[in-house]
């Protein structure tokens, strides 16, 4: 779980490491200030998340729980967080997301402040391709296949599906409601589920996204502020 401090000063923030059956925490690993986002590798040996008002992306030994790398994400042009003179940073490209390809050999990451979604290599540990995107992309799923690439838009009030051997966008889906948050898709890679906020009195929503007809085909109204999103099992129907 990162640690999303809002509040204080902009000090780096952390990622407590939770054992699920006992709900007890058993360590905190410090990274940087705001961190977002919380994948770990398809064979959990590594856990990734990103520090937004430092434009760093971490990867953490998920068994040790230390920090093995960090990488500064600039904006294509040199653009990077800088510490102004009273210790705080400014960010400028300010990562919200991480997710791991399916082939363990890369991850994306969301830069919301720079309107881009870029591919960083695992083995060179460094940016290999920009997806520009709508305004304000904030979090991210790759289908189970490795072929589709689903991203919110939480300043567009959209999502955006990519076709990443093209590295094109095949679709932009309005959402139901205006602040677009969170995504996962289904095992089976056929629908995305994407939750929006509402602003004001606005309920949340639940929208399903055809990812063979790339169209929203379902919606349904959540509570206040629908957030993080997870998909928690398929089955096979009994008759």
């Amino acid at each position: 779980c990162v640690n999303f401090d809002l509040h204080g000063d902009m000090s780096p923030s952390s990622v407590s490491i939770v054992d699920p059956d006992a709900m007890v925490e058993v360590a905190r690993t410090t990274t940087g200030p705001m961190p977002h986002g919380s994948r770990l590798s398809s064979d959990g040996s590594r856990h990734y998340s990103c520090a937004m008002m430092s434009d760093e992306l971490f990867e953490l030994d998920a068994g040790t729980f230390e920090v093995l790398r960090r990488l500064h994400l600039d904006d294509g042009t040199g653009g990077i967080a800088r510490r102004r003179s009273d210790g705080h940073h400014t960010a400028v490209t300010k990562p919200t997301w991480v997710q791991p390809h399916p082939d363990g050999k890369r991850v994306f990451v969301c830069l919301n402040g720079s309107a881009q979604v870029v591919e960083v290599n695992l083995k060179d540990w460094e940016v290999t391709r920009r997806l520009p995107t709508a305004k304000a992309p904030y979090n991210l799923e790759v289908s189970p296949d490795g072929e589709l690439l689903v991203v919110t838009h939480k300043g567009a009030a959209s999502i955006g599906v990519w076709d990443l051997d093209k590295a094109e966008e095949v679709a932009r889906i309005p959402t139901t409601r205006r602040i677009t948050h969170g995504v996962v898709v289904s095992p089976d890679g056929k629908y995305a589920f994407v939750s929006s906020e509402g602003i004001g009195g606005e309920p949340g929503s639940l929208d399903v996204i055809s990812l063979t007809d790339l169209k929203r085909v379902a919606s349904v109204d959540l509570g206040l502020q629908a957030g993080g999103i997870a998909f928690w099992k398929m089955e096979k129907r009994v008759r």
